[in-house]
């Protein structure tokens, strides 16, 4: 069982882009010297500087016993992406969280189980080594391979075309029958040619071809994925035509209303954590 980290602590590294992982002396006196941190705090994390590295030290720590939660954080997230309202932007945003989920969570969910400056640092090269360790599900909506497959499909577009057909391909929607992606080839291998895996994403949709985002970013990407692993279910996307629906219990007016205000309020959040740095 790993030490949990205090939320002091969390805080000042999101805002000092410093790794959570990182617990050396010189990070903790520049820490001290910051924000005044009691005497508690500090044992607490100087207790960390002897123990071994952890496995996947970035993936949210509460769901790190959980094998189920990377996969159910790509189904979870499928549905934002699948949902017609959803703004183009934040899709884009979406599929760059569902891919970083994959590089930072542990071997045995799925992912890759890298660190911050590793999944930070990825070159193509590296992925391509890499990408046949994924893990994937039998439901292609909750497939880590799949979601792999859209993001590098999104840098590829990005890197080889123009910013009208990485718009474009924010507005498309992946497919909804159960055929998985990852099994198709690259629709856009020019992925091979990026520099950065987890550039930044700015407000009108230009991905930075340059360069990987800021460690303070990563940091918001992630507590995007652990708002949407603890929130309620997002809910789906409404069907066109209510006569082919599936039969269900009857659900009262306020009881509707109520579920779609948590989803709708879920919704918000994630976009507003990966709006926060791009």
């Amino acid at each position: 069982m790993t030490t949990a980290l205090p939320d002091l602590w969390l805080d000042w590294c999101s805002v000092a882009g410093k790794p959570t992982e990182l617990v050396d002396d010189a990070t903790l006196a520049l820490f001290s010297r910051q924000v005044g941190a009691s005497r508690p705090v500090l044992a607490s994390l100087r207790r960390m500087i002897s123990q071994e590295p952890t496995v996947a030290p970035a993936w949210p720590r509460c769901h790190k016993d959980n094998p189920e939660s990377l996969r159910r954080l790509v189904k979870r997230a499928t549905v934002l992406i699948q949902d017609p309202a959803t703004q183009w932007v934040f899709r884009l945003r979406l599929r760059r969280m569902l891919f970083a989920a994959v590089m930072i969570a542990p071997p045995g969910h799925g992912g890759l189980g890298l660190d911050r400056a590793s999944a930070l640092g990825l070159r193509p090269n590296e992925m391509q080594r890499l990408r046949p360790r994924i893990g994937v599900a039998p439901d292609a909506q909750s497939c880590s391979a799949c979601a792999v497959w859209s993001w590098l499909d999104v840098i590829g577009t990005n890197n080889g075309w123009s910013h009208r057909a990485v718009r474009a391909l924010g507005h498309r929607f992946d497919q909804k029958d159960d055929e998985h992606r990852h099994l198709l080839p690259d629709a856009s291998p020019d992925w091979l040619l990026c520099v950065g895996m987890l550039p930044a994403v700015d407000r009108w949709g230009y991905i930075d071809p340059y360069s990987s985002m800021h460690p303070s970013s990563l940091s918001a990407v992630i507590r995007a994925m652990d708002a949407l692993l603890e929130g309620p279910v997002p809910v789906p996307a409404s069907v066109l035509d209510p006569e082919h629906r599936p039969a269900a219990r009857a659900m009262s007016p306020e009881e509707e209303e109520r579920i779609l205000a948590k989803a709708d309020e879920l919704t918000a959040r994630v976009a507003m954590i990966l709006r926060e740095y791009g």
